[in-house]
């Protein structure tokens, strides 16, 4: 996965069009209000317009790179879980494997069925701003205690309600 420091402009693909389809939930249209296959409305926060807001990026780790550590917020770990299924955007066709955890798991049989993995990235909407976040952001924060900007985290908790 590419390297891309926290809260710097998101490049890889702005086409707005395609970022507007991207952010209607899985299973439904963006105004369809119908349930997506995990149980969540189509009112949820993936479902806001974002077009024209600015994209930046959140949780693109290296292994080479140092980074935010801390202890999470009570709920944030559970609700980017749950963003991993209502919030998918940018679905590739391979998948990327956790850098620290595929380093420990190296020559052992089986790693790469055990190591977490992610294939898409999530998108979350604060004010005025759209988090651009690799899928695996959940398990960096619960295993490797990455520390999301403060900014990222308020929007992703607001999403709750």
């Amino acid at each position: 996965m590419t390297y891309y420091a926290d809260l710097t402009p998101y490049t890889y693909d702005t086409d707005e069009s395609a970022a507007q389809e991207a952010a209607a939930p899985v299973g439904g249209s963006r105004d369809s209000g119908k349930s997506s296959e995990s149980g969540e409305s189509g009112e949820s926060g993936d479902s806001r317009d974002f077009r024209g807001l600015p994209q930046v990026n959140v949780g693109w780790l290296a292994r080479v790179r140092p980074y935010a550590k801390g202890d999470p917020p009570p709920q944030l770990v559970e609700t980017l879980k749950q963003m991993q299924r209502t919030h998918r955007v940018q679905q590739t066709r391979g998948y990327h494997f956790c850098p620290w955890c595929a380093a420990r798991l190296l020559g052992l049989l089986g790693a790469r069925d055990n190591c977490p993995r992610g294939s898409a990235e999530i998108r979350v909407i604060g004010e005025g701003v759209v988090y651009a976040a690799p899928e695996l952001i959940a398990h960096y924060v619960e295993a490797h205690n990455y520390a999301p900007p403060a900014e990222f985290v308020r929007a992703v908790l607001a999403s709750r309600s």
